[in-house]
């Protein structure tokens, strides 16, 4: 359908007005944020893409995305996703349970749109006061409704921004608030490279559990991808949490983890092996996963994830296994098609 030029003008410095904005406004929260550990609606940083999670994580910067992708970068949306719709669920440690639907649809020189959902139920918890005394059983739930666009600003350089209303409810405790992201994706033709960046989570609570106020999980993410000129690999690196440099753990027992340690710990790394245009295997590893959960010295397998794709007549399955050491694994099932 056609629009006429000035509807087209309006969208695309609308986008950069946002954009701008974002990043002027993650500036300002990144001293308020920067420990997640304190921040609220945590579960905002999980992956919801059963794709990206097996390999290790919300990379920014992956090949031939989906619209299940947008959640970690806005920019992913072009208009390869029109009709693009996926459901994908997982079951978290302790029985935790979450789902994610989002659907995408692109309008001829105006942009795409995409819209979400992601929901958590945490089951049920019992009560007790100080005493132990069982005061019976309360629920907790989150959930997130995302609205998000991306348009080509140049050939190959996408722009993305999406916002975000979230509602928590914890027994009669019950929060709200808004969040924005914003990204850039540039395919790089020549390399068959990707390169891609996203700033996340910017916003505040409308209203709070109990008078306090939180930060939100602010993460400020780069990345880049690359398939292999002779083998069917494509490799896949992120830089995470940009915005706070040091990554501390309790195994640091008070020292200042080392500049090598502390860099490896923002790294998330993925492999995708394509045996055919219908069949991908993938692996991944967060190295900051592994540092906060393995139990000993040993190996462990805490951080390291791998899944497989699979396309059967125009609908695509997705497997993922991530490993949290002794605490178990997240098994993410995935299905999208185009509607």
């Amino acid at each position: 359908m056609h629009v006429f030029t000035p509807v087209k003008l309006f969208f695309s410095r609308a986008a950069i007005l946002l954009m701008a904005m974002t990043l002027a406004l993650g500036n300002v929260n990144i001293s308020e944020a920067s420990n997640n550990g304190d921040s609220v609606y945590r579960f905002l940083e999980l992956t919801g893409s059963a794709r990206a999670a097996a390999l290790g994580g919300n990379h920014v910067a992956l090949n031939n995305p989906d619209a299940t992708l947008f959640f970690a970068n806005p920019a992913y949306l072009n208009a390869d996703a029109h009709g693009n719709f996926g459901l994908s669920y997982l079951n978290h440690v302790t029985d935790v349970n979450m789902g994610f639907v989002s659907g995408a649809w692109h309008f001829n020189d105006i942009g795409t749109f995409a819209a979400g959902v992601r929901f958590i139920n945490y089951g049920e918890m019992r009560r007790a006061d100080a005493t132990g005394t069982d005061l019976g059983s309360f629920s907790a739930n989150d959930l997130a409704l995302t609205i998000g666009y991306g348009r080509e600003l140049a050939t190959n350089l996408q722009l993305g921004i999406a916002g975000t209303a979230v509602y928590s409810s914890y027994d009669e405790f019950t929060s709200t608030g808004l969040a924005v992201n914003a990204g850039l994706y540039y395919f790089w033709e020549e390399l068959n490279m990707v390169v891609g960046g996203a700033v996340t989570n910017i916003g505040y609570q409308v209203s709070r559990y109990d008078n306090r106020n939180e930060p939100l999980p602010l993460d400020i993410r780069l990345g880049i991808s690359r398939r292999l000129e002779y083998v069917p690999l494509r490799l896949n690196v992120t830089l995470h949490s940009l915005d706070r440099w040091d990554m501390e753990t309790f195994r640091d027992e008070g020292e200042s983890p080392s500049f090598s340690t502390n860099l490896f710990r923002h790294l998330t790394f993925g492999g995708e092996i394509m045996f055919s245009e219908n069949v991908h295997a993938r692996v991944g590893y967060d190295h900051l996963t592994n540092n906060e959960l393995k139990t000993n010295e040993r190996l462990d397998a805490a951080g390291f994830s791998y899944g497989v794709g699979i396309r059967f007549r125009g609908i695509t399955f997705d497997f993922s296994r991530n490993s949290f050491s002794d605490l178990g694994g997240i098994t993410r099932i995935g299905i999208q098609t185009y509607l």
